[in-house]
């Protein structure tokens, strides 16, 4: 599964031999973690970090799939800013502001 914005080369990691099971939580997750949020914004430039991260990724089912979930929730967020908000939420919003 693609795990990057289109502005950089796709990347598809897999999981691989698991090295702990995926309900444990140890060292290199937690690191994971630090780092999750900004390599799928594409904010993460350290090389060896991001190749870190992508090894942990491809060795470990938990934080793969939280990866993946993330990253679903960031497509339907940036899908979402493209879509127009309806004429009548637009004026309660309006309304609203008038009164302050």
């Amino acid at each position: 599964m693609p795990m990057r914005q289109a502005s950089r080369p796709q990347t598809k990691l897999q999981v691989h031999d698991m090295t702990h099971e995926p309900e444990e939580i140890d060292d290199s997750c937690l690191e994971a973690f630090d780092y999750l949020y900004a390599y799928l914004n594409d904010e993460l430039k350290d090389k060896a970090a991001i190749a870190k991260l992508e090894h942990h990724l491809g060795h470990c089912k938990s934080c793969f799939s939280r990866a993946q979930m993330e990253e679903e929730l960031n497509k339907r967020m940036r899908q979402s800013d493209q879509e127009k908000a309806p004429s009548t939420l637009k004026s309660r919003l309006q309304d609203l502001m008038d009164e302050l």
